[in-house]
C-alpha cells in the first residue's frame, strides 16, 4: 500500500527533498546519528542542506521521549509515513548500514531495492581500527556508502588501503557524538568494564557460553576476592556493560560483590557511562577512543588475543600501538587497576602524547564539519 500511495503522490514527495537519519535498527537515539540530527535541528541546518531532515526511530524505543519534542521531524519506524519517506528520500545518513533505515531482517523486501539506489553517508558507530570490517563496509559490498566519515589521518589511511574508497569518498570530520563529550567523573567512583562481542559465540547456547574462555575470564575478574577488597577499600563501583549481542546470556553472570553492577543493553546511554566513569576496561571495543578523547585511562584485557585476531583481525598492531596498558591475565589487570587508583586515575603522559596522532579534531564542531562536507558533495 505504501508503494502504491507513494507512486500516486510522487510529485508531492519528491518536492520534500528528504534526508533520513537513523541508528542501529532504527531503535536508538544515542550515537552519531542522533547527535548529527540534534545539531541540525538546533542550528536550522535544514535550510543550509536544502532538505527536510527526518529521524527514524521505533516508538517503543526507550529513547523515543528524547526525540519526541522534534515533532514532525520524527518518523515512527515502520509507519506508513516512514515507508513513503524512505521511498522518496534523496539521502540516508546513518551510524550503521543504510539498510538499518528499514527492517533489516527483510532482506528480500521490495524496499531494499529502493534503498540500494539511495545515496548514503556512513557516520560510523566506532573508530575503524581494532576490528576488520572491510568485508562488510568496503566499497562494492551491501553495506557500502557514498561518503565514509572518519576521525583522523590514521583511520583515513586504513579506509583508503583496505576498503576500496577514493579520497573524495572519505571525510575526515570527526564523530558527531564527540561534540557533547565532557568529563563528568569528578563526583563519581565508577569504573566501566565494557567488552565487545565474539563472532564464534554468536547465538550459542547458555551452556556453550558458560564454557567459553570469554565467560570464564570475566567471571574470574568480577568474582575475584582481591578485586572486591580493592573496590571496598577505595569505595568504588564497577559497571559491567555486556554487548548487545550477548544480552541473552546476561542471567548467566552471577556476581558476589554488591559493588559490581551488571547492566542490560539500553539501560543507560553509552555516552553517559563513558562521561561518568573514571576509567575504562575493555578488550577490543572502539569505545576506548571516546574515553581516550576525554583524557581518561584505558586498560585492555585481551586474554583471547590469538583467537580474536584469527576470527576478527585488526588494522592496528595491538601489542604495540594501543593507548593503554594491555593485559592477558586477570591478576595482572587488577595490578594495573590498582596502580591507576593510587595515581588518582590520571592518564599517563606517554598516552597523552598520542592525542594529536589519534584525533584530528578535539573541538565541538564535528557535526558542523560533517554537514558542510555533505553540502560540498551536493548530496
Amino acid at each position: 500500500f505504501a508503494v502504491l500511495l507513494y507512486h500516486l503522490t510522487h510529485s508531492y514527495w519528491k518536492k520534500q527533498h528528504i534526508c533520513l537519519v537513523c541508528e542501529k535498527f532504527s531503535s536508538m537515539a544515542q550515537d552519531n546519528g542522533y547527535y548529527f540530527f540534534k545539531h541540525c535541528m538546533e542550528n536550522n541546518e535544514q535550510a543550509y542542506l536544502n532538505k527536510k531532515i527526518l529521524y527514524i526511530i521505533d516508538k517503543k524505543s526507550p529513547d523515543y521521549p528524547k526525540v519526541a519534542p522534534y515533532g514532525k521531524n520524527i518518523v515512527p519506524f515502520m509507519s506508513l509515513r516512514h515507508m513513503c519517506c524512505l521511498l522518496a528520500a534523496d539521502l540516508i545518513i546513518s551510524s550503521d548500514s543504510k539498510y538499518h533505515a528499514y527492517a533489516t531482517q527483510c532482506r528480500h523486501s521490495i524496499f531494499n531495492r529502493y534503498i540500494k539506489k539511495k545515496k548514503s553517508v556512513f557516520l560510523q558507530h566506532g573508530v575503524t581500527a581494532l576490528k576488520r570490517v572491510d568485508s562488510i563496509y568496503g566499497k562494492g559490498n551491501r553495506s557500502a556508502c557514498d561518503l565514509f566519515i572518519v576521525t583522523n589521518t590514521m583511520e583515513e589511511k586504513i579506509i583508503l588501503d583496505n576498503f576500496g574508497y577514493e579520497p573524495a569518498e572519505i571525510a575526515n570530520t570527526g564523530f558527531a557524538r564527540w561534540d557533547v563529550l565532557k568529563d563528568c567523573s569528578q563526583e563519581n567512583h565508577n569504573i566501566l568494564i565494557m567488552p565487545t562481542w565474539r563472532n564464534w559465540l554468536d547465538s550459542v547456547s547458555d551452556e556453550a557460553f558458560e564454557n567459553s574462555a570469554y565467560f570464564r575470564n570475566y567471571m574470574q575478574l568480577l568474582n575475584s576476592e582481591r578485586f572486591s577488597e580493592i573496590l571496598e577499600k577505595y569505595d568504588l563501583q564497577i559497571y559491567f556493560y555486556l554487548h548487545a549481542k550477548f544480552q541473552s546470556h546476561l542471567k548467566t553472570f552471577h556476581i558476589a560483590s554488591d559493588r559490581i553492577n551488571v547492566l542490560s543493553f539500553g539501560d543507560t546511554p553509552v555516552n553517559e557511562m563513558l562521561m561518568k566513569c573514571r576509567m575504562l576496561i575493555t578488550d577490543y571495543s572502539s569505545v576506548c577512543w571516546d574515553v581516550c578523547y576525554l583524557d581518561k585511562p584505558v586498560l585492555f584485557y585481551q586474554f583471547d588475543y590469538d583467537m580474536y585476531m584469527q576470527a576478527h583481525g585488526s588494522y592496528l598492531d595491538m601489542e604495540h600501538e594501543l593507548f593503554g596498558e594491555r593485559y592477558t591475565e586477570y591478576e595482572k589487570l587488577i595490578d594495573g587497576i590498582e596502580e591507576y587508583i593510587h595515581n588518582g586515575f590520571k592518564e599517563k603522559e606517554e598516552y597523552t602524547k598520542l592525542k594529536d596522532y589519534y584525533f584530528e579534531y578535539r573541538d565541538n564542531d564535528n557535526s558542523k564539519r560533517t554537514y558542510e562536507y555533505i553540502i560540498s558533495k551536493g548530496y
